[in-house]
């Protein structure tokens, strides 16, 4: 006879359940990768209370309903359902006790168990097998390297390349320089508002330079031009009195105090030139003469210098003899020998030549020469007289330096009479370049010259001259 629903709220289990014992503990916890063991009946999980009809039909199934539901076989997993009741069911590990029945140890240590176990364990993860530990090992670079010999099934060799390692950062010690690390290294301002604007500020406000100050910066950066070789630069007309002296004065200070190395000017007048008077007391006591007759024993600069004067600017003087007892003039060979010397310790070598073109020392001076400064005095003789220079080096097969010169015309003023840019204009089509030197009373006096005696614009004129010259150095 059933009973009652009130019989039943009234009725208390026979066998309360053991909370302490946990049904779980008695699970086998299967990892990835291996196989169950095989449960034997004294592992048996106790289903006493799951198997009454009490329990069967608090739980709305049939005992026989019960036994037949599906398990779930997913190794490593230990679910427990709980009843109606308050009994705690837990599934069984292998599928093979879901109805209750034992396993057989034989078959479990069988070929045949290890198959059934296999396909279990494919059937559990869908077809895939999880990775064990010692599959790792495949995508370990070291352990390929074991392997490059191998060959696949087409006959081909695999090779592994190692891998690259990319480098720690891309910075470099250049990129430490005064641009990157240091602040306000702008040059300041020279003159003008600007000048004024930072000195009111303390030099916390510097204005940009103009375009004139711009334009001092490159011509500066032309003039210090680096020289890996001698160079000789000759300074020549074929007219005298149109400033070949003070040219080559001028220039070669300008160069020395703007370049900073080795420059000498040399008087290559074989008639007692005036270059030597113009370097006021520094005047030198020894000549080009006394020079050639100790040539052996030139051997350092230390020595070169007992014949040179050398200027505030920086530049040394090799004076002409001025004896009047001398009736031979220097020739060619003279020349040659001083010229071979002075390149073992100078970087730059000016030459102030005579009048005498067809002489035979101006002849050995521009055998080797490398560049020419042609003197033009703001005269239609004189210019007349310049251009019949550049005619003779052209006939002469010296096209090469005609074409490179430097024409300075010379102590250029106003004049009502005589137009200026002609001439500029008609040695421009012909040279490299023309600078145009304004008139200076300092330079009108031919006497002893600095560079601090020159108003602003004949300074300026120089640094012209000497930028046009430098920029057929060679680099």
């Amino acid at each position: 006879m059933k009973p009652t629903a009130d019989e039943e709220s009234d009725r208390v289990p026979a066998i309360a359940p053991d909370e302490s014992d946990d049904p779980t503990d008695e699970l086998e916890i299967i990892k990835p990768g291996e196989k169950p063991r095989s449960i034997s009946s004294d592992d048996a999980v106790d289903t006493t209370d799951a198997g009454t009809p009490e329990a069967a039909e608090d739980a709305g199934s049939s005992p026989d309903t019960a036994d037949d539901e599906p398990v779930d076989a997913h190794a490593g997993s230990a679910d427990a359902d709980t009843g109606g009741g308050g009994s705690t069911v837990a599934r069984p590990v292998e599928s093979g006790l879901a109805n209750g029945t034992e396993a057989d140890p034989e078959a479990a240590t069988g070929t045949d168990a290890e198959s059934s176990a296999e396909r279990a364990d494919d059937d559990e993860w869908g077809g895939l097998r999880p990775l064990n530990p010692h599959d790792l090992v495949a995508v370990d670079p070291s352990s390929l390297e074991d392997d490059l010999d191998d060959v696949d099934e087409e006959g081909e060799i695999i090779e592994v390349a190692a891998p690259e390692t990319a480098p720690a950062s891309t910075r470099r010690a250049d990129d430490l320089h005064a641009g990157t690390v240091l602040r306000g290294r702008n040059r300041p301002p020279e003159s003008g508002w600007r000048r004024v604007v930072y000195e009111v500020s303390g030099g916390m406000v510097q204005p940009r330079l103009s375009r004139s100050q711009q334009e001092r910066v490159e011509q500066l950066s032309v003039i210090r031009t680096l020289v890996t070789q001698p160079r000789r630069i000759t300074v020549l007309s074929r007219k005298g009195g149109v400033g070949k002296t003070t040219t080559t004065l001028m220039l070669g200070q300008t160069l020395a105090s703007q370049r900073g190395d080795r420059i000498i000017a040399v008087d290559g007048n074989p008639d007692a030139g005036s270059l030597g008077y113009r370097v006021g007391p520094q005047r030198p006591e020894s000549s080009i003469t006394d020079l050639l007759n100790e040539l052996e024993v030139v051997q350092r600069y230390a020595d070169m210098r007992r014949f040179t004067a050398q200027t505030p600017s920086g530049l040394e003087v090799l004076m002409s003899d001025d004896d009047p007892q001398i009736s031979t003039a220097l020739g060619e060979a003279e020349y040659g020998a001083v010229m071979s010397l002075l390149d073992r310790f100078y970087n730059l070598i000016l030459i102030d030549t005579g009048t005498g073109i067809l002489d035979s020392a101006v002849q050995g001076i521009l055998d080797g020469t490398d560049q020419i400064v042609l003197v033009v005095a703001p005269s239609l003789d004189a210019a007349r007289a310049a251009s019949q220079t550049l005619d003779w080096l052209s006939e002469h097969g010296f096209v090469g330096l005609v074409e490179s010169a430097v024409t300075v015309i010379n102590q250029a003023r106003s004049s009502a009479l005589v137009d200026i840019a002609r001439i500029e204009e008609h040695f421009w089509d012909r040279c490299g370049a023309t600078v145009r030197i304004p008139w200076d009373r300092y330079l009108e006096a031919g006497a002893e010259t600095e560079l601090a005696d020159l108003r602003p614009a004949t300074r300026e004129a120089y640094l012209q001259l000497a930028a046009a010259v430098a920029r057929r150095f060679e680099p």
